[in-house]
């Protein structure tokens, strides 16, 4: 008898034992899909738990029959919760488990310009993103144009280039800002005649986010971007309907009013965007001259969305910009030149482009595009008597298919682009009316070479009509070694032709350019660490540090010969610039703070000699402090110093602070804001006059600092 109890003994022990189930999985990244250790695996109800090992997976025991759930929690992500059956009806299952990240600076950023339509994150190029919110909070702090976010990089010195109408440019890495490409949904026209004014009043309610690549891009876009490239995303239709209004005025008697709607009714969409802003001339220093022009400019912006099927998708939009300037003796310009004020600037420009894209989804593996574009860009220029009237038509076609195998991604299409300037007056002038095309081929494949590690290797073939052929390679690695750890290095050719609009205004004494003027050749290597994670479950932080070199054979200069006449011809020096850019972006609840720093050192040299390239600030400080709540209060303040610049001559001008401040309040509707830009009121002419010679035939000094002074805006936004 007792061993017959011995033994029931054993067989319910047994049997108990066999009773306990277990439950394995694998814990990933439901964005990099990067394996995650140490994540925290429970029986809900219980202290049963066990942590995921250095290959994210985790075997949990002793797991009763019947059902129960599985919680999967990480610092940094939201918590998984999952019902299972206990025995499960495969016990050699591993269940995979995607953990999506909690902290909004790890969300999800898609990247349009790389063709690849990949995450921000998992990119062989560098990319800075200035998304949606981004936008969103600019058109109603700024609403008239983006000069002012870009400008709050450290990577971006926005340069005032005419002291007279005001227009201004970007200068990347140093270099001049004819080596920095900007495009517009991927349409590269803004180049020679047509990229000479008013490129950067862009409004930000029309954008969905802003795309910079730091650096040459020369595959898809051909070889102008050598110091970097800036694409302009326009928005889309949302899913409901949407339609936003801003109103502004400004100290300075700027006004601007601008309304953007959106609309989606089964295959179709809509955008509209339309926009007047207006300036009035302000004389800031009270020398005579007006620092800010009279400025008059109407954007009209419509673009149709038609989905044909899943598959196929069609894109048509309209740009129009009228814009009128005047600039220069304030008595000129509010009453009428006479015989002592006669310094007077007029220019009025007319800018069309009409532009389609088609897109393909042939199937799983096949992505289709073709897009094509044509511009027109009208610019009458009245210089106190020289009178000119030009214009330019910009074409640009492509055929690309975007091919998704198991570890590539290649992009292989062809484009071509024409650009031709013609004299709409018959005003005797030196230069002469031109026709440039250019024909290209294109390859880029992203080589998933190991689960950590790619490589993105391009080619790109131009033959243009009037310089020839040119062959431009590049090779990028990079190598992600955590979801919080990424490395890149890349390196990059480019060319840029010869065009006399990148150098000097139409004028009476300005050549043609002579056939004995070579294009400029570029060789430019770029590489960065990048380094994200969330500390504390409440502290983000993202760290990026950037070198990068830039070499530009055949520099390109304009010159005065002897008799006074202007034209280009090929430096005697080479460029080199080469420098660091570093920034730390860290968000804690209702705070979120940039900082950023970039040193550059851009040199025109030759055997013997060794100058500063003008214009280049070889040491820029930018910050930005921002606290929100949510629904009601943002606040925010940035300055940013600029120091160890010079101008033409080697000479080295005075080191400035620039803050500024806002406070928005907001409410169901929209929100109202209260925007002080340059709060120290930091002027050039605080340090020297900015005019000298006479009334009617004044001397403008270079400009090198803001020439505005303190200015004060008041913004109303409206969502209807």
């Amino acid at each position: 008898m007792k061993k017959i109890i011995f033994l029931f003994f054993i067989l319910f022990a047994c049997t108990n034992t066999f009773s306990q189930n277990k439950f394995t999985c694998i814990v990933k990244d439901s964005i990099s899909n990067e394996l995650l250790p140490g994540v925290n695996v429970v029986l809900a109800g219980t202290t049963n738990g066990v942590a995921t090992d250095i290959n994210g997976k985790a075997i949990l025991k002793n797991i009763p029959e019947g059902e129960h759930i599985i919680g999967i929690s990480f610092i940094g992500y939201k918590t998984v919760k999952q019902s299972f059956i206990f025995p499960l009806s495969d016990s050699t299952k591993v269940v995979l488990v995607l953990l999506p990240p909690e902290n909004k600076n790890l969300d999800e950023v898609v990247v349009s310009s790389t063709r690849t339509n990949s995450r921000i994150d998992d990119l062989n190029t560098k990319v800075e993103v200035l998304g949606q919110d981004d936008m969103n909070e600019e058109s109603t702090i700024v609403p008239g144009s983006v000069t002012s976010i870009l400008g709050d990089l450290s990577i971006i010195t926005i340069q005032r280039t005419n002291p007279v109408n005001g227009n201004e440019a970007i200068r990347m890495q140093g270099l001049d800002p004819r080596y920095t490409q900007i495009m517009r949904d991927g349409l590269p026209l803004y180049g020679g005649f047509s990229g000479s004014l008013g490129v950067l009043s862009i409004p930000p309610l029309d954008l969905k986010q802003v795309e910079i690549i730091k650096g040459s891009a020369s595959t898809l876009y051909g070889g102008g971007a050598i110091g970097g490239l800036i694409n302009f995303i326009s928005k889309v239709p949302a899913d409901s309907a949407q339609t936003i209004l801003t109103f502004n005025t400004s100290s300075l008697k700027e006004y601007n009013l601008n309304a953007f709607t959106s609309k989606k009714t089964g295959k179709l969409g809509l955008t509209l965007f339309g926009g007047a802003n207006i300036k009035t001339p302000y004389d800031v220093n009270g020398d005579g001259f007006a620092e800010v022009p009279e400025h008059k400019n109407m954007t009209l912006h419509p673009r149709v969305f038609y989905d044909f099927n899943n598959r196929n998708k069609l894109i048509v939009g309209l740009t129009t910009s009228y814009d009128t300037r005047l600039g220069g003796d304030m008595k000129a310009i509010l009453y009428k030149t006479d015989s002592v004020h006669t310094f007077l600037q007029k220019e009025k420009t007319f800018r069309n482009t009409l532009d389609a894209t088609f897109t393909s989804q042939l199937n799983d593996r096949h992505l289709l595009t073709f897009k094509t574009a044509g511009s027109a860009f009208e610019r009458a220029i009245d210089y106190s008597g020289f009178l000119f009237d030009g214009t330019q038509y910009s074409t640009y076609s492509e055929l690309n298919d975007f091919i998704k195998l198991k570890k590539h991604s290649i992009v292989i299409g062809g484009n071509f682009m024409s650009e031709s300037f013609i004299k709409n007056n018959s005003d005797p002038v030196l230069f002469q009316n031109y026709d440039y095309a250019t024909i290209g081929s294109f390859i880029q494949d992203d080589w998933q070479l190991a689960e950590k590690f790619s490589i993105q290797a391009g080619m790109r073939f131009d033959n243009h009509n009037k310089y020839g052929n040119f062959f431009l390679p590049r090779l990028s690695f990079f190598y992600k070694a955590s979801s919080k750890w990424s490395v890149r290095l890349a390196g990059g050719t480019g060319y840029k032709v010869p065009n006399l609009f990148d150098f000097a205004n139409p004028s009476n004494n300005l050549l043609d350019i002579q056939s004995t003027v070579k294009p400029e050749r570029s060789y430019g290597i770029n590489s960065d660490i990048n380094y994200h994670t969330f500390l504390f479950d409440k502290l983000g932080v993202q760290v990026n540090q950037a070198l990068y070199y830039t070499h530009i054979d055949n520099p390109v200069m304009i010159t005065t010969n002897s008799i006074g006449q202007q034209l280009l011809q090929n430096g005697s020096y080479l460029v080199n610039s080469y420098g660091t850019d570093t920034y730390v972006r860290l968000s804690l609840e209702e705070f979120e703070l940039y900082l950023g720093y970039n040193h550059t050192e851009s040199l025109q040299e030759t055997s013997t000699t060794s100058v500063s390239m003008p214009f280049n600030p070889k040491d820029k400080f930018s910050n930005t402090l921002t606290y929100e709540i949510e629904g009601k209060w943002r606040i925010g303040i940035e300055s940013s110093w600029v120091g160890n610049q010079y101008i033409y001559n080697n000479q080295k001008v005075t080191n400035f602070w620039f803050l500024a401040g806002m406070v928005e309040r907001k409410f169901k509707k929209g929100s109202i804001v209260l925007n002080c830009e340059n709060l120290l009121d930091t002027r050039q002419s605080k340090f020297e006059p900015i005019v000298t010679g006479t009334t009617s035939n004044p001397v403008f000094k270079s400009i090198w600092a803001p020439l505005e002074g303190r200015v004060i805006n008041l913004s109303l936004k409206l969502a209807l």
